[in-house]
């Protein structure tokens, strides 16, 4: 979007920006939203235009008012707009038009008035692919759609039971309904434009997981399978990923806990899946060194609600920041992993950084980091 610079358009602060005087002439501009702030030393009479700015009138008639100079005001304006701290009125109006405007005022966050339409519509049409409709699974496919995602592959085998009632979307009336197609309904209910591909199919070995999503061609890929287990399905999407430059992101499983913040993966920009079993190797007590993993399928951890909210919250954040595409805002979940501990309210986090000895895309990264400080 072309934004006007001139002494004839017309501006606002941002709906999370507040102006705050802090003594001898120097204002800061709160974002609150962000928690971030910035401060500049104004003039009295450009500090009052700033204060009058609510897009009712033109900055030449607000400069007049004041006695403040229009050009100084204009190059001030930039700075604020690339910062994020001001808009025109022309792009308040579009916002405010639309369904999505909550969405946006957030994205407005980080994305300045010229940028924000195109993030929106880069995130609008990231096709996910999730694999896994139960707990996780459908609480992200649904905070996906609400944030105004609209293009889905949902892949699951199973049947909704009542039993999955306590900490997923589906209601009674969706027993015996495969997850897939609830989920689906679910997603529709909450706009009328999203599409859903269903895949009713347990996903068993790698080539069938390559097949049907090969198929998708997703932007985005979401593990949220408990089986045969997440680590095994993890390393399935992994393999597919790596020579497509997919991301993708662990959501973590039930029948591996449900606490888990699994990691994000930007293949040739982060650390994969492999490269964090490295380093966790390395983490684990001496004491455990050499003793056989027992995998435990169906372990029926106890699970509740919130948890699930927790963890499908974060994974959908990911989802967002992969899909605008932008370092104004990154994954937070590449080369690390976390967990939530129900006990004391925290959450805590490993650092799982690009490991030379896997072999993976990531050496990219390393290239780079590299060839930089040469």
């Amino acid at each position: 979007m072309q934004i006007e610079f001139s002494p004839g358009s017309r501006w606002l602060l941002r709906p999370s920006v507040s102006l705050i005087p802090v003594g001898d002439g120097i204002f800061e501009f709160f974002q609150s939203s962000t928690r971030r702030s910035m401060r500049f030393r104004l003039r009295s009479e450009i500090a009052d235009v700033i204060r009058g700015l609510d897009g009712s009138q033109r900055l030449e008639e607000i400069c007049e008012v004041h006695g403040a100079s229009v050009s100084q005001v204009l190059h001030l304006m930039e700075v604020l707009h690339e910062r994020c701290a001001v808009e025109p009125r022309a792009v308040r109006d579009a916002v405010d038009a639309t369904e999505h405007y909550r969405v946006l005022n957030f994205l407005g966050d980080y994305f300045p008035a010229a940028e924000l339409f195109a993030a929106f519509e880069r995130l609008r049409s990231t096709r996910v692919a999730i694999l896994g409709g139960g707990a996780v699974g459908s609480w992200t496919a649904v905070q996906l759609a609400h944030s105004g995602l609209e293009n889905f592959t949902v892949i699951d085998g199973d049947q909704v039971e009542e039993s999955n009632l306590n900490r997923s979307i589906f209601l009674h009336e969706d027993i015996g309904q495969p997850k897939v197609k609830a989920i689906s309904s679910a997603l529709r209910r909450i706009s009328q434009r999203v599409r859903v591909r269903r895949v009713k199919e347990n996903v068993c070995d790698a080539d069938g997981l390559r097949a049907l999503l090969s198929e998708a061609r997703p932007d985005v890929i979401v593990n949220c399978a408990d089986e045969p287990s997440v680590d095994l399905t993890s390393e399935w999407i992994n393999e597919y990923c790596q020579d497509r430059r997919v991301p993708y992101v662990i959501a973590g499983g039930y029948n591996l806990h449900l606490s888990l913040i699994g990691m994000t993966v930007s293949p040739g920009v982060s650390a994969c899946i492999n490269c964090s079993r490295i380093t966790l190797d390395e983490l684990e007590d001496e004491s455990l060194q050499g003793v056989r993993r027992l995998w435990r399928p169906k372990r029926n951890l106890g699970s509740l609600s919130p948890l699930t909210g927790i963890t499908s919250s974060l994974a959908a954040s990911e989802v967002l920041r992969l899909a605008v595409k932008s370092d104004r805002l990154r994954p937070a979940m590449w080369n690390r992993r976390g967990e939530f501990n129900f006990l004391t309210n925290e959450l805590s986090f490993v650092d799982l950084p690009p490991r030379p000895e896997c072999g993976c895309t990531a050496k990219d990264v390393r290239d780079r980091v590299s060839n930089n400080s040469q």
